[in-house]
């Protein structure tokens, strides 16, 4: 009896785990599908730029701001100062 017990434990946790697994794998994939939308999304509107700019991969590519500079442009028709910023310390600095 006391065997067949911590039977049904031990399956209990193995489907604890492996629904843990399922919904990181869910979490991962979703978070996937967002980048990948979102970066369409941007690459519509920069495809506006003269010239076209393009994101690759949108961690690495909004990182200075210029990107980002150049979207907030298209999406508000309005150009913005020409400030050039560089990242120091995690921050963005004016020069």
């Amino acid at each position: 009896m006391a065997g067949q017990e911590w039977d049904w434990f031990q399956r209990e946790e193995l489907i604890g785990h492996i629904s843990d697994i399922r919904v990181q794998n869910l979490q991962v994939e979703r978070e996937n599908v967002q980048k990948r939308t979102f970066t369409r999304w941007i690459n519509l509107h920069l495809g506006k730029c003269k010239p076209p700019l393009k994101v690759k991969d949108l961690f690495i590519d909004i990182q200075d701001g210029k990107i980002l500079m150049a979207l907030l442009e298209v999406l508000s028709g309005q150009k913005l100062p020409s400030h050039h910023y560089r990242c120091t310390c995690n921050h963005l600095v004016m020069l």
